[in-house]
């Protein structure tokens, strides 16, 4: 028992030097945001994701234009066995297309996001920020309903994308 009452008096002290300590080392405490969209579009690299979106489009806008009066036909009811047929291999091949645009989209967009993430990771603790929200996402979700000018980070970021 004596062992005991010695050991929590000493307990107590490390805990209570282990908060002083750690009161007196910085802590960022500000929440920042920015405009996701605004620093993507913004990157070097982004008009090779900007061809390759005319490109998915020239492709898939014809299939679309294809499928909508097919697609009229059968939710009226119109649509002859050959029509629904067509629609099916249509939408088949809209469908199998839009994925192979989007993985190819998506492939080009993600080292760009990547160093995106890593930037705005320096500049966020250059600044001072615990937290970084996307301004969108933020403000659609109803997360957040204001936020002040001078936390906007999304300028700080461009700056420092690669030219």
């Amino acid at each position: 028992m004596k062992r005991f009452s010695l050991f929590a008096p000493i307990l107590a002290a490390v805990l209570l030097s282990s908060l002083l300590v750690a009161q007196n080392q910085p802590t960022a405490s500000k929440i920042g945001y920015l405009n996701a969209r605004v620093v993507v579009e913004a990157h070097p690299q982004f008009a090779r994701v900007k061809d390759l979106q005319a490109r998915a489009e020239a492709e898939l806008k014809p299939l679309r234009d294809q499928i909508q009066p097919l697609d009229a036909k059968i939710r009226a009811g119109n649509a002859t066995a050959q029509e629904q047929q067509n629609y099916r291999t249509l939408a088949q091949s809209l469908q199998e297309s839009s994925k192979k645009w989007s993985d190819q989209q998506n492939a080009a967009l993600r080292p760009i996001t990547e160093e995106i993430d890593q930037l705005i990771g320096k500049v966020a603790k250059e600044q001072g920020f615990a937290i970084v929200l996307d301004q969108e996402i933020a403000a659609s979700s109803g997360l957040v309903v204001y936020a002040a000018e001078e936390l906007d980070i999304t300028q700080a970021i461009v700056r420092a994308l690669p030219k």
